[in-house]
């Protein structure tokens, strides 16, 4: 059930638009993942074009009831949303200066320090065009800050499985 938890993850982070949930939800349950919640069933079967986002959103909650699955709260998703970003960073497969397009601002109550520190280090690029305009010493400098800021949140685990929730 964590694929499920994963795709509702990542539509409430805005990574899965709710057109796109139809065709995710028909992949699991191709992958045999889910087919005892009738909502994902449903969920499948629509076409996600021309429907109304709410519904389809609402399908996957249910889906999500259905199958014993945590309500996702907002810390939960930005904290996981934090652990993608900088998994993706550290393996080189998002490059530093698109971090700061993903820049944001929230450290909730449950932030760990190190989740802390990436925040405040990818905040000190201000924007990515501003990175363009800084001297290259100081933007090596802050690539190294952000990606060692990474390493630490990725070394803290998946949010997930800290909240008792799998990975």
């Amino acid at each position: 059930m964590d694929a499920v938890f994963t795709l509702a993850l990542r539509h409430d982070a805005g990574r899965v638009f709710p057109e796109d949930l139809p065709m995710a939800a028909a992949e699991l349950l191709a992958r045999g993942i889910g087919g005892e919640s009738p909502a994902l069933c449903e969920l499948a079967g629509r076409s996600g074009r021309g429907e109304r986002a709410g519904e389809l959103s609402e399908l996957l909650r249910q889906a999500m009831e259905e199958l014993g699955l945590p309500v996702l709260d907002e810390e939960l998703v930005e904290r996981c949303r934090m652990y993608e970003t900088a998994v993706e960073l550290v393996s080189g497969e998002l490059p530093p200066d698109e971090v700061a397009v993903t820049a944001w601002r929230w450290t909730g109550a449950e932030a760990t320090e190190a989740e802390r520190r990436f925040v405040a280090a990818v905040d000190e690029a201000g924007c990515p065009d501003c990175l363009g305009a800084w001297p290259e010493e100081l933007a090596r400098a802050w690539v190294r800050e952000v990606t060692a800021a990474a390493a630490e949140v990725v070394a803290d685990g998946d949010p997930r499985t800290t909240a008792g929730l799998g990975g």
